[in-house]
């Protein structure tokens, strides 16, 4: 799945003129999509700068692939949150190993990352 940021706009939803995250029209690989249990959709992508993966309201994008990745899988969380993602991604405690620059989690990253551009290049 690819999506092409078409706004940019802050964590309040304003609209912003220019964002070190993201690029408008540029277009981004979708890692997860998430929907959460107040019904806000967000997007995973791999950024423009480090750290580099964030989430970002759905409303910043539109959707200019929708092949679904062989590698995701379907999620409910205790939240109540939905979310396509990689199972491994998916264990508890990943992204707080990721963010703290654990090479095996950031290993499988990369790893969970070429898998899902080699889906949809």
């Amino acid at each position: 799945m690819k999506a092409r940021c078409t706004k940019l706009i802050d964590t309040l939803g304003n609209p912003q003129t220019r964002s070190s995250w993201l690029t408008v029209g540029k277009i981004y690989h979708v890692l997860s999509v998430i929907l959460d249990a107040q019904g806000r959709w967000t997007l995973r992508l791999l950024a423009d700068s480090q750290p580099g993966v964030g989430l970002f309201p759905l409303e910043q994008f539109e959707i200019v692939s929708s092949k679904l990745s062989g590698r995701w899988i379907a999620t409910w969380n205790n939240q109540g949150a939905f979310e396509l993602t990689t199972e491994a991604w998916n264990e508890p405690g990943y992204w707080d190993r990721y963010f703290d620059s654990d090479s095996n989690a950031h290993a499988t990253f990369d790893k969970e990352m070429a898998a899902i551009v080699a889906s949809d290049p």
